[in-house]
């Protein structure tokens, strides 16, 4: 029989959520690298490239904005960006390198959180960090995104603009469940049972049994009247649906908005629903969808989120296309003097154009044809992704089979190879093959300080290799540095005496300089 660990409590009370919290806070960096939690399509450099535009023109206007009593962003006033829920860090490393080539001067301090200290050890030794941080741009701080912010964080964004950056964390934050029907409103409470774990181990998340009751809604639900105001409204145009109520995402924009200067840009971009109308497709009892034993998320109700902040007066960008996979939504918060219309401007453009949920839908489309991929079409597909190290990554055996087709398009090679080493943040071992690669691909273009360049970093990045000294030694000799390649050569044939290119080559350069002398 199943021990009840919690009977009918609201679902944003539930035990589910400490323990998915207590799962990220234990396993830290390994969620990425081992777990494979799904992050991907929210950290690359054609979503980086995305949000750097929107911000740049949102710093921009904060910058002319200025009242009497309250200077405009400057160096000593900047503009502060919070990222919630941070995880490896890969996309604030792709934004501030691309929010830096827009503005290089621009007056920014970022706030990357996460609720794992384990992940603040890693930010702190990460050397690709390491230059925002010595230049002052970039911080670190312990923050559990829904939960009440501590004084630290809150003096540092006291009082200034803001930019609060989201991604895949509203699905995992506390919602609250509702189900309309026959005009009334129902709160789906939540009992969770358990059978005990093997050997009196504590049971995973997704071997857990949740069932839900329904119950009777006081109209004063909630202690803010303007959610209660929502759910009203649901309850007058819906017919039948679930609904889920982001209660601890909508929390946290409350205290954020109420600590910055008045102007508050939230970018999120999650699986959810997006307008009204969405949600008549949600029916029947809350789901979750796991992504490992102990790691679930749900889709989030950015309809919610956009009535909330345009019933405070501001506003919500909000996609035209109806996405389930990943919808960027923008909720601006304003004080009467700003309208920020250029960047309300910007979100529409951006909103219209080839997004990332394009993207991957169309890369899911090519990746069985790849191997039929031309030079021309590897070039596009890499230009689409902005360079992305991944998709090099994917196509570079493709390349490597058409290296003696390859004639005028060899100087833009060589700059996709250097725009895609430009991208690269680790986050596993297998992602440092990408040096070699590169290093591959320029020394076949005969740019051979270039690719000398990508082998050296290569063997520090990696370890010395046998292929990658004698690579290092086909450099030197398209270079004319005979004695340099017959080194690089005898360090080849000391790392593997049976690599036979190596040991050719080596007898060869050795002929070379005997006949010189």
């Amino acid at each position: 029989m199943p021990d009840i660990l919690e009977a009918n409590v609201p679902l944003s009370e539930s035990l589910i959520w400490r323990l998915q919290r207590e799962f990220y806070q234990q396993r830290g960096l390994k969620v990425w690298t081992e777990d494979r939690i799904p992050e991907y399509i929210t950290n690359n450099p054609f979503i980086a490239e995305i949000y750097a535009s929107i911000v740049y023109n949102f710093l921009s206007e904060c910058m002319k904005s200025g009242q009497k009593e309250e200077p405009p962003v400057s160096k000593d006033r900047p503009l502060r960006i919070l990222e919630m829920g941070a995880g490896h860090g890969k996309f604030c490393y792709l934004f501030l390198k691309r929010l830096m080539a827009l503005y290089p001067d621009a007056a920014v301090r970022y706030f990357l959180t996460d609720c794992s200290e384990a992940l603040l050890d890693s930010w702190r030794s990460n050397p690709y960090l390491a230059e925002f941080v010595q230049s002052g741009v970039l911080e670190f701080e312990l923050l559990q995104a829904g939960a009440t912010l501590a004084e630290s964080i809150r003096s540092k964004i006291f009082g200034s603009p803001l930019v609060v950056i989201a991604s895949y964390i509203f699905d995992s934050l506390p919602q609250d469940a509702f189900i309309i029907q026959d005009g009334k409103v129902l709160e789906a409470l939540v009992t969770v049972k358990a059978k005990n774990g093997k050997d009196g181990a504590p049971p995973q998340l997704s071997d857990l049994q949740l069932s839900y009751t329904n119950v009777g809604v006081s109209p004063r639900r909630y202690a803010d009247e303007s959610w209660n105001h929502i759910l009203e409204w649901y309850r007058a145009q819906l017919g039948s649906a679930s609904v889920l109520f982001p209660c601890s995402a909508l929390r946290m924009l409350q205290e954020l908005g109420s600590l910055s200067n008045g102007n508050m840009l939230v970018l999120a971009a999650d699986k959810g629903f997006v307008y009204e109308e969405d949600l008549y497709f949600s029916q029947g009892q809350p789901s979750i969808e796991f992504h490992s034993s102990n790691c679930f998320s749900q889709m989030v109700n950015f309809d919610a989120i956009a009535k909330y902040f345009r019933g405070q007066g501001g506003k919500a960008f909000l996609p035209d296309k109806h996405i389930g996979t990943l919808n960027i939504c923008g909720f601006l918060q304003c004080r009467p003097d700003v309208d920020f219309l250029k960047t309300q401007e910007v979100f529409r453009v951006l909103q219209e154009a080839f997004g990332p949920d394009d993207l991957f839908t169309l890369f899911a489309w090519l990746n069985p044809h790849m191997e039929q991929m031309s030079v021309p079409q590897i070039l596009a597909a890499l230009r689409l992704t902005r360079w992305d190290p991944v998709a090099f990554v994917r196509l570079f055996p493709v390349l490597v089979r058409q290296f003696q087709t390859i004639s005028t398009e060899r100087q833009d090679l060589r700059n996709a190879v250097l725009r895609t080493w430009e991208n690269h943040y680790p986050l596993n071992t297998a992602d440092n093959e990408l040096a070699f690669q590169c290093g591959v691909v320029l020394l076949e273009l005969r740019f051979f300080e270039e690719a000398m360049a990508m082998f050296r970093k290569s063997e520090q990045i990696v370890s010395r290799s046998a292929a990658t000294s004698y690579n290092m030694g086909l450099c030197a000799i398209g270079l004319g540095r005979t004695s340099e390649a017959l080194a690089f050569m005898d360090e080849a044939c000391k790392q593997d005496p049976n690599f036979e290119p190596a040991r050719l080559s080596r007898a060869r350069l050795e002929a070379e300089l005997k006949n010189l002398h």
